[in-house]
């Protein structure tokens, strides 16, 4: 049994070297790796928070445009409906004005045509008065009363011409 306890020593001094080794070997590669490892595990969580702010500071902006662009909408549709009321307004004012000349010319015209009907008139009125006046004179008046009456007549309804026009206005 002393073997046992030789080969005992021995396998605990052999697991101590080798744990030694290991230690003094693979402990600082381990650990190397072990920084290398955490150093990137940092950059990416460094790298993420900066994305993470800027995602944030992008979103802001977009909000921040999104609300300007609101704004400007409701103003493009405000001055949109400003524009259509004053479209609106100078229509009616035109077809106000137009219907103002339209009803100036109908009565113009209107005026015109009463004028010329009294004028037609007045003139068949003095023929028939010179015509009456004729045959009345042929059958009961001598030469020279005949003239004298067909002269008052004419100036009669030159007078009565002259004078219609201005007293329908």
């Amino acid at each position: 049994m002393s073997n046992f306890g030789l080969a005992y020593m021995e396998e605990v001094a052999g697991f101590v070297i080798f744990v030694a080794i290991i230690w003094w070997k693979l402990v600082p590669v381990l650990k190397s790796l072990a920084n290398k490892k955490a150093g990137m595990i940092k950059e990416q969580l460094s790298a993420t928070e900066n994305a993470q702010k800027a995602a944030a500071l992008s979103i802001e902006e977009a909000k921040a445009s999104l609300g300007k662009a609101k704004t400007d909408a409701t103003q493009i549709v405000a001055d949109a409906h400003k524009s259509a009321e004053s479209i609106i307004e100078n229509a009616r004012e035109k077809a106000g004005q137009e219907q103002g000349r339209i009803l100036a010319k109908v009565d113009q015209d209107i005026d015109f045509e009463l004028s010329k009907m009294r004028d037609e008139l007045t003139k068949e009125f003095a023929e028939t008065v010179v015509a009456a006046a004729r045959l009345l004179v042929e059958k009961n008046l001598d030469q020279e009363l005949h003239h004298i009456v067909i002269n008052e007549a004419i100036q009669a309804s030159s007078l009565n011409s002259a004078s219609s026009p201005a007293e329908g206005k």
